[in-house]
Protein backbone atom coordinates (compact mmCIF):
# COMPACT_ATOMS: atom_id res chain seq x y z
CA UNK A 1 0.00 0.00 0.00
CA UNK A 2 1.35 3.64 -0.90
CA UNK A 3 3.24 5.21 2.04
CA UNK A 4 1.77 8.43 0.84
CA UNK A 5 -1.89 7.11 0.63
CA UNK A 6 -2.29 5.13 3.42
CA UNK A 7 -3.70 5.65 6.77
CA UNK A 8 -2.43 3.92 9.50
CA UNK A 9 -2.47 3.32 12.95
CA UNK A 10 0.33 4.84 14.90
CA UNK A 11 3.27 3.22 14.35
CA UNK A 12 5.28 5.05 17.27
CA UNK A 13 4.01 2.45 20.27
CA UNK A 14 5.11 -1.10 19.07
CA UNK A 15 3.55 -2.99 21.75
CA UNK A 16 3.81 -6.72 23.03
CA UNK A 17 0.27 -8.31 22.89
CA UNK A 18 -0.62 -11.10 23.71
CA UNK A 19 -6.56 -33.20 4.22
CA UNK A 20 -9.70 -33.74 2.73
CA UNK A 21 -9.90 -32.61 -0.78
CA UNK A 22 -12.91 -31.48 -2.16
CA UNK A 23 -14.28 -29.62 -4.81
CA UNK A 24 -16.43 -26.22 -4.50
CA UNK A 25 -19.93 -27.89 -4.04
CA UNK A 26 -21.32 -27.85 -0.67
CA UNK A 27 -18.85 -30.00 2.20
CA UNK A 28 -20.05 -31.26 5.01
CA UNK A 29 -17.09 -29.94 7.41
CA UNK A 30 -18.31 -31.21 10.65
CA UNK A 31 -15.14 -33.91 10.75
CA UNK A 32 -12.44 -32.31 8.85
CA UNK A 33 -9.88 -29.68 9.93
CA UNK A 34 -7.27 -28.62 7.26
CA UNK A 35 -8.69 -28.74 3.67
CA UNK A 36 -8.28 -27.91 0.03
CA UNK A 37 -10.77 -26.14 -2.22
CA UNK A 38 -10.04 -25.44 -5.75
CA UNK A 39 -5.93 -26.16 -5.30
CA UNK A 40 -6.45 -23.80 -2.51
CA UNK A 41 -4.43 -25.53 1.16
CA UNK A 42 -6.76 -24.11 3.84
CA UNK A 43 -6.52 -24.60 7.44
CA UNK A 44 -8.80 -24.69 10.24
CA UNK A 45 -9.59 -22.02 12.51
CA UNK A 46 -11.91 -23.17 15.50
CA UNK A 47 -14.65 -20.58 17.33
CA UNK A 48 -13.42 -18.92 20.26
CA UNK A 49 -11.55 -16.19 21.79
CA UNK A 50 -8.21 -14.61 20.55
CA UNK A 51 -6.28 -11.37 20.72
CA UNK A 52 -6.89 -8.30 19.30
CA UNK A 53 -5.37 -4.88 17.91
CA UNK A 54 -3.05 -2.94 19.33
CA UNK A 55 -3.69 -3.60 23.34
CA UNK A 56 -4.40 -7.44 22.36
CA UNK A 57 -7.86 -7.31 24.14
CA UNK A 58 -9.75 -10.73 24.36
CA UNK A 59 -12.38 -11.31 21.80
CA UNK A 60 -14.52 -14.18 20.58
CA UNK A 61 -15.65 -15.50 17.14
CA UNK A 62 -18.66 -17.97 17.47
CA UNK A 63 -17.83 -19.90 14.20
CA UNK A 64 -15.68 -22.52 13.04
CA UNK A 65 -13.67 -21.25 9.15
CA UNK A 66 -11.15 -21.96 7.24
CA UNK A 67 -8.32 -19.32 6.17
CA UNK A 68 -5.69 -19.62 3.28
CA UNK A 69 -2.56 -21.37 4.48
CA UNK A 70 -1.20 -18.82 2.00
CA UNK A 71 -1.42 -16.14 -0.41
CA UNK A 72 -3.27 -16.53 -3.70
CA UNK A 73 -0.51 -17.04 -6.37
CA UNK A 74 0.14 -15.98 -10.09
CA UNK A 75 -0.73 -19.43 -11.12
CA UNK A 76 -4.03 -19.87 -8.92
CA UNK A 77 -4.84 -16.26 -10.43
CA UNK A 78 -4.20 -17.05 -13.70
CA UNK A 79 -6.22 -20.58 -13.57
CA UNK A 80 -9.12 -18.11 -12.39
CA UNK A 81 -9.07 -15.12 -15.15
CA UNK A 82 -8.78 -18.20 -18.04
CA UNK A 83 -11.69 -19.89 -16.27
CA UNK A 84 -13.70 -17.00 -15.52
CA UNK A 85 -12.93 -15.09 -18.80
CA UNK A 86 -14.30 -18.34 -20.97
CA UNK A 87 -17.21 -18.20 -18.76
CA UNK A 88 -17.83 -14.67 -19.50
CA UNK A 89 -17.93 -13.99 -15.70
CA UNK A 90 -15.21 -11.66 -16.38
CA UNK A 91 -14.75 -9.33 -19.18
CA UNK A 92 -11.63 -8.19 -21.14
CA UNK A 93 -11.52 -4.57 -23.06
CA UNK A 94 -9.00 -3.22 -24.39
CA UNK A 95 -6.53 -4.54 -21.98
CA UNK A 96 -8.43 -4.15 -19.27
CA UNK A 97 -10.13 -7.10 -16.95
CA UNK A 98 -13.22 -5.70 -15.67
CA UNK A 99 -15.72 -7.26 -13.02
CA UNK A 100 -19.33 -6.03 -12.55
CA UNK A 101 -20.14 -5.71 -9.18
CA UNK A 102 -23.38 -5.39 -8.23
CA UNK A 103 -22.95 -2.65 -5.57
CA UNK A 104 -23.93 -2.30 -1.61
CA UNK A 105 -24.55 0.46 0.82
CA UNK A 106 -21.24 2.46 -0.13
CA UNK A 107 -19.96 1.41 -3.37
CA UNK A 108 -21.95 1.90 -6.60
CA UNK A 109 -23.33 -1.07 -9.09
CA UNK A 110 -20.52 -0.86 -11.84
CA UNK A 111 -18.14 -2.72 -14.18
CA UNK A 112 -14.34 -2.22 -11.51
CA UNK A 113 -11.00 -2.71 -12.87
CA UNK A 114 -9.46 -5.81 -11.55
CA UNK A 115 -5.84 -6.35 -12.10
CA UNK A 116 -3.21 -4.60 -13.09
CA UNK A 117 -0.73 -6.21 -15.51
CA UNK A 118 2.85 -6.88 -14.74
CA UNK A 119 5.42 -9.43 -16.00
CA UNK A 120 4.31 -12.34 -13.99
CA UNK A 121 0.97 -11.89 -16.04
CA UNK A 122 0.72 -10.38 -19.17
CA UNK A 123 -1.52 -9.71 -21.99
CA UNK A 124 -0.15 -9.83 -25.45
CA UNK A 125 -1.76 -10.29 -28.86
CA UNK A 126 -5.63 -10.80 -27.22
CA UNK A 127 -3.03 -13.50 -25.65
CA UNK A 128 -3.22 -13.98 -21.43
CA UNK A 129 -0.14 -15.48 -20.23
CA UNK A 130 1.73 -16.68 -17.13
CA UNK A 131 5.39 -16.38 -16.69
CA UNK A 132 5.69 -20.02 -14.49
CA UNK A 133 8.61 -19.02 -13.11
CA UNK A 134 6.60 -16.52 -10.44
CA UNK A 135 3.37 -19.27 -10.63
CA UNK A 136 4.29 -20.06 -6.96
CA UNK A 137 4.76 -16.29 -5.78
CA UNK A 138 1.25 -14.56 -3.95
CA UNK A 139 -0.02 -12.56 -6.94
CA UNK A 140 0.24 -8.60 -6.70
CA UNK A 141 -1.79 -5.06 -8.32
CA UNK A 142 -4.87 -7.00 -7.45
CA UNK A 143 -7.98 -4.61 -6.92
CA UNK A 144 -10.47 -5.23 -4.20
CA UNK A 145 -12.87 -6.13 -6.48
CA UNK A 146 -10.32 -8.52 -7.81
CA UNK A 147 -10.15 -10.07 -4.89
CA UNK A 148 -14.12 -10.51 -5.06
CA UNK A 149 -14.56 -11.69 -8.44
CA UNK A 150 -11.90 -14.34 -7.58
CA UNK A 151 -13.99 -15.31 -4.25
CA UNK A 152 -17.25 -15.31 -5.63
CA UNK A 153 -16.72 -17.30 -8.71
CA UNK A 154 -15.04 -20.14 -6.02
CA UNK A 155 -17.96 -19.83 -3.61
CA UNK A 156 -15.32 -17.93 -1.12
CA UNK A 157 -14.87 -14.85 0.91
CA UNK A 158 -12.21 -12.22 1.99
CA UNK A 159 -11.26 -12.88 5.77
CA UNK A 160 -12.65 -10.17 7.80
CA UNK A 161 -10.35 -8.31 10.04
CA UNK A 162 -11.42 -9.99 12.74
CA UNK A 163 -11.46 -13.52 10.95
CA UNK A 164 -7.46 -12.21 9.99
CA UNK A 165 -6.35 -11.37 13.25
CA UNK A 166 -7.42 -14.45 14.53
CA UNK A 167 -5.70 -16.36 12.26
CA UNK A 168 -2.27 -14.53 12.83
CA UNK A 169 -2.37 -14.84 16.37
CA UNK A 170 -4.68 -16.67 17.98
CA UNK A 171 -4.41 -16.43 22.05
CA UNK A 172 -0.83 -15.13 22.15
CA UNK A 173 0.19 -12.18 23.10
CA UNK A 174 2.67 -11.24 20.20
CA UNK A 175 3.53 -8.49 18.26
CA UNK A 176 3.63 -10.96 14.89
CA UNK A 177 2.37 -14.40 14.18
CA UNK A 178 5.55 -15.71 15.17
CA UNK A 179 6.44 -14.08 18.76
CA UNK A 180 7.84 -10.13 19.06
CA UNK A 181 11.30 -9.82 17.17
CA UNK A 182 11.84 -9.76 12.81
CA UNK A 183 14.58 -9.55 10.70
CA UNK A 184 15.03 -10.17 7.33
CA UNK A 185 15.05 -14.04 7.99
CA UNK A 186 10.85 -14.27 8.99
CA UNK A 187 9.11 -12.16 6.31
CA UNK A 188 9.81 -9.98 2.68
CA UNK A 189 9.41 -6.18 3.61
CA UNK A 190 10.98 -3.24 2.39
CA UNK A 191 14.63 -3.36 1.92
CA UNK A 192 14.75 -7.00 4.27
CA UNK A 193 17.44 -8.53 2.09
CA UNK A 194 15.94 -11.66 0.87
CA UNK A 195 17.40 -12.87 -2.19
CA UNK A 196 14.68 -11.90 -4.17
CA UNK A 197 14.67 -8.50 -3.27
CA UNK A 198 13.07 -6.38 -4.37
CA UNK A 199 10.54 -8.46 -5.67
CA UNK A 200 7.92 -11.61 -3.85
CA UNK A 201 9.39 -14.34 -2.46
CA UNK A 202 7.70 -17.72 -3.00
CA UNK A 203 4.48 -18.73 -0.79
CA UNK A 204 5.85 -20.28 2.51
CA UNK A 205 9.29 -19.42 2.20
CA UNK A 206 10.08 -18.43 5.89
CA UNK A 207 9.72 -22.13 6.84
CA UNK A 208 12.80 -21.98 8.85
CA UNK A 209 14.97 -23.73 5.53
CA UNK A 210 18.19 -22.79 4.39
CA UNK A 211 16.88 -22.31 0.85
CA UNK A 212 19.72 -21.39 -1.46
CA UNK A 213 22.18 -19.87 1.02
CA UNK A 214 19.67 -18.22 3.05
CA UNK A 215 18.58 -18.96 6.25
CA UNK A 216 14.72 -18.57 6.72
CA UNK A 217 13.34 -18.55 10.62
CA UNK A 218 9.97 -20.55 10.87
CA UNK A 219 7.20 -18.05 10.30
CA UNK A 220 4.02 -19.50 10.08
CA UNK A 221 1.68 -18.70 12.37
CA UNK A 222 0.06 -20.67 15.02
CA UNK A 223 -2.47 -22.08 12.69
CA UNK A 224 0.04 -22.91 10.18
CA UNK A 225 -0.64 -19.94 7.73
CA UNK A 226 2.12 -18.40 6.37
CA UNK A 227 3.27 -14.53 5.04
CA UNK A 228 0.74 -12.90 7.51
CA UNK A 229 3.48 -10.32 7.71
CA UNK A 230 5.02 -8.94 4.30
CA UNK A 231 5.21 -10.22 0.73
CA UNK A 232 2.02 -9.28 -0.53
CA UNK A 233 -0.24 -6.95 1.43
CA UNK A 234 -3.31 -8.18 2.11
CA UNK A 235 -6.90 -7.25 0.98
CA UNK A 236 -10.17 -7.84 4.01
CA UNK A 237 -13.49 -7.52 3.84
CA UNK A 238 -13.79 -4.87 6.41
CA UNK A 239 -13.46 -0.97 5.18
CA UNK A 240 -12.00 1.55 7.08
CA UNK A 241 -15.48 3.11 8.57
CA UNK A 242 -18.76 2.61 7.81
CA UNK A 243 -18.58 5.89 5.92
CA UNK A 244 -16.04 4.95 3.52
CA UNK A 245 -15.91 2.76 0.48
CA UNK A 246 -12.53 1.91 0.77
CA UNK A 247 -11.08 -1.30 1.98
CA UNK A 248 -8.62 -1.88 4.93
CA UNK A 249 -5.23 -4.11 4.19
CA UNK A 250 -3.74 -6.23 6.80
CA UNK A 251 0.07 -7.97 7.14
CA UNK A 252 2.49 -4.97 4.88
CA UNK A 253 4.02 -5.89 1.49
CA UNK A 254 7.18 -6.80 0.58
CA UNK A 255 7.66 -3.02 -1.70
CA UNK A 256 6.65 -0.09 1.30
CA UNK A 257 6.53 -1.32 4.62
CA UNK A 258 9.02 -1.33 7.27
CA UNK A 259 9.17 -3.80 9.86
CA UNK A 260 6.66 -1.71 12.59
CA UNK A 261 3.91 -2.07 9.59
CA UNK A 262 3.70 -5.52 9.84
CA UNK A 263 2.77 -6.02 13.37
CA UNK A 264 -0.88 -7.57 13.64
CA UNK A 265 -2.41 -5.13 14.60
CA UNK A 266 -1.80 -2.44 11.98
CA UNK A 267 -4.10 -1.33 9.51
CA UNK A 268 -3.86 0.62 6.06
CA UNK A 269 -6.20 2.00 3.35
CA UNK A 270 -6.59 3.73 0.77
CA UNK A 271 -7.86 7.47 0.91
CA UNK A 272 -9.84 9.19 2.02
CA UNK A 273 -8.80 12.54 2.40
CA UNK A 274 -7.70 12.72 -1.05
CA UNK A 275 -10.23 10.06 -2.51
CA UNK A 276 -8.46 7.80 -5.08
CA UNK A 277 -10.49 5.25 -7.77
CA UNK A 278 -12.42 2.85 -6.21
CA UNK A 279 -10.68 0.06 -8.12
CA UNK A 280 -7.10 1.72 -7.44
CA UNK A 281 -4.10 -0.77 -6.27
CA UNK A 282 -0.70 -0.95 -5.89
CA UNK A 283 2.36 -2.75 -6.49
CA UNK A 284 2.05 -5.30 -3.68
CA UNK A 285 -1.64 -5.60 -3.27
CA UNK A 286 -2.72 -9.35 -2.98
CA UNK A 287 -5.09 -11.33 -0.72
CA UNK A 288 -5.96 -14.68 1.25
CA UNK A 289 -9.04 -16.44 1.04
CA UNK A 290 -11.70 -17.97 3.54
CA UNK A 291 -14.52 -20.44 3.55
CA UNK A 292 -16.82 -20.50 6.22
CA UNK A 293 -20.88 -21.47 6.42
CA UNK A 294 -22.13 -18.80 8.50
CA UNK A 295 -25.01 -17.13 6.18
CA UNK A 296 -25.21 -19.75 4.11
Amino acid sequence: MNKVAAIAISLIILMSCEGVKSGIGRVDFNHVKDTVIQGIELVFVPRGTYKAGLQCDSRNLEYDYWIGRFEITNGQYFHFLKQALSDSFLVLTDSNLLYHYKGDSLIPEDDYHIKLFDNRITYSSGTLNLDTSFANHPVTGVTWYGTKAFCDYFGLYLPTVAEWEKAARGSNNFRFPWGDSIDGSFANYYQSGDPFEPGTTPIGFYDGSLRGGFQTSNAQSCFGCYDMCGNAWEWVEDVWDERTPYHIGKGGGFYYHTPAQLQIYFHSVYGPSTPPPLDMCDVPDGFRVVYKTIGQ
